[in-house]
């Protein structure tokens, strides 16, 4: 079988299929592997230009890690606080705040960041609560339960930031899950929170007595960078870099992959395959193999973001003892988070990390990296933050953040029937959601349903 990329889905699926038996080959354009997780040294410093750490709370990831034998090696983020660009000026996060709004009122009250106005239409949200069976967008949903202000000073800074998501656009199923119940059934969250809260420190108490043992840290990355994992993950398995699948096609009950690189692969037959590419190349490779598939695949939206790194003297600016600062669409259309890393990673001197570009907002496809890092530094002096940066380092992630529009998960859903018995199989971020735990654990997926066909 082959494997079409090399990120995080593409060897997590490989990986599991080999210790089934299988042998797959597994193609990769680019130099090396782990895709958006890229690792960059700085000075005698190695930072990370893509994910920082991987969710060891994520299903199987912690296994994966242990069966890689990079237990013992792993390093934790040390605590930090996390600030916000509000409308006054930058704040700490209230406790509570989460990608899809607050879990915990009274920090968000007495933070301030909503207005008198603004809090008293949130409080309505019992009222405004109504049923929606269908898919909507985040920013709908929001915005109808809440009112304005809370998605335009509460969600859209953590969800933008993480995703590089333009609100009106975003699915809520993709975002969030937990919230499916909830949302098609009309039920208010305030009042479902206020209960929980209410009756929570039972349950809390009672799991705390019962939990034994030091708590699994949330997140690890290694000396060397988290690109230690992917490549411990390539470790035994035949990967061809600088090798491009250039095509898909069906000979008899094989399929053959055709592919351009400088070992001479050419094209390899075999009875399955697993493309774990962005959606817009997984569907150019599928356009004659499968045309339904690859309709379905043209619909998936993604953004170009970038990662800007550099030493900076920033003395005097809340970031220099905080660990990470959001800021959201109505602040900056370009400048999405700074990461305090050297707090954040005891690195010796003081580092920061930028991610700049999101859906709707500033274009950076077509800039230098000379003024990308220029317009970077102008919009950071625009919001309080003059820095004079040293060394800069850049890494760019083209169409590479998936932008789910409302109904992606019916339309994957719809993908996966289409390719259901063809020896087709297809995942990654486009399709299933970015970050590296939701990689891992597609990827296992894809290789489970391959193994288990092959048991039957």
């Amino acid at each position: 079988m082959a494997v079409i990329g090399a990120g995080m889905t593409g060897l997590a699926a490989a990986h599991h299929l080999q210790s089934h038996g299988c042998r797959p080959v597994v193609l990769e354009a680019g130099q090396g592997v782990g895709g958006q997780v890229r690792s960059r040294r700085l000075g005698s410093d190695v930072v990370d230009m893509g994910a920082e750490a991987v969710p060891l709370r994520a299903p199987g990831v912690a296994a994966l890690v242990a069966e890689l034998g990079l237990t013992d090696s792993m390093r934790h983020p040390a605590p930090g606080r996390t600030l916000l660009s509000s409308r006054r000026g930058i704040v700490e996060m209230p406790d509570g705040v989460t990608p899809v709004g607050p879990t915990k009122f009274l920090p968000t009250i007495s933070s301030r960041i909503l207005s008198p106005a603004g809090l008293l239409r949130a409080a309505l949200e019992p009222f405004s609560a109504r049923p929606h069976p269908d898919d909507i967008s985040v920013g709908q949903f929001i915005a109808e339960r809440f009112g304005d202000e809370v998605s335009r000073a509460v969600v859209d800074p953590l969800l933008g930031g993480i995703h590089a998501a333009d609100l009106d656009t975003f699915s809520l199923a993709v975002a969030a899950p937990a919230l499916g119940q909830t949302v098609r059934k009309g039920d208010s969250i305030v009042a479902r929170t206020l209960r929980h809260n209410a009756g929570g420190w039972w349950t809390r108490l009672r799991h705390h007595s019962q939990r034994s043992g030091p708590r699994t840290p949330a997140t690890a990355t290694w000396e060397h960078g988290l690109v230690t994992l992917p490549e411990a993950l390539a470790e035994g398995l035949t990967v061809h870099t600088n090798t491009r699948a250039t095509g898909i096609r069906q000979v008899g009950h094989e399929w053959i992959v055709d592919a351009t690189g400088p070992r001479g692969v050419g094209s390899v037959a075999v009875d399955d395959v697993i493309i774990a590419t962005p959606a817009r190349i997984a569907a150019a490779l599928l356009a004659t193999a499968c045309p339904p598939a690859a309709e379905l695949l043209s619909q998936c939206e993604s953004a170009t973001v970038a990662t800007l790194v550099m030493r900076a003297d920033l003395t005097g600016h809340p970031i220099a003892t905080a660990q990470t600062w959001f800021i959201g669409s109505a602040w900056s259309p370009l400048v999405r988070q700074v990461t305090n890393l050297s707090m954040k990673w005891h690195l010796a001197e003081p580092t920061f990390r930028i991610t700049v570009g999101r859906q709707g907002g500033t274009p950076i496809d077509d800039l230098s990296d000379d003024d990308l890092v220029a317009i970077t530094v102008a919009e950071l002096r625009r919001l309080g933050l003059a820095l004079d940066p040293r060394d800069p380092i850049i890494e760019r992630h083209r169409g590479a953040m998936p932008q789910p529009a409302p109904g992606h998960r019916e339309r994957m859903a719809q993908l996966t029937a289409t390719l259901d018995g063809t020896g087709l199989h297809v995942g990654g971020a486009g399709i299933d959601g970015a970050g590296v735990g939701t990689a891992i654990v597609a990827g296992r997926r894809l290789a489970h349903h391959i193994t288990s066909e092959e048991e039957n």
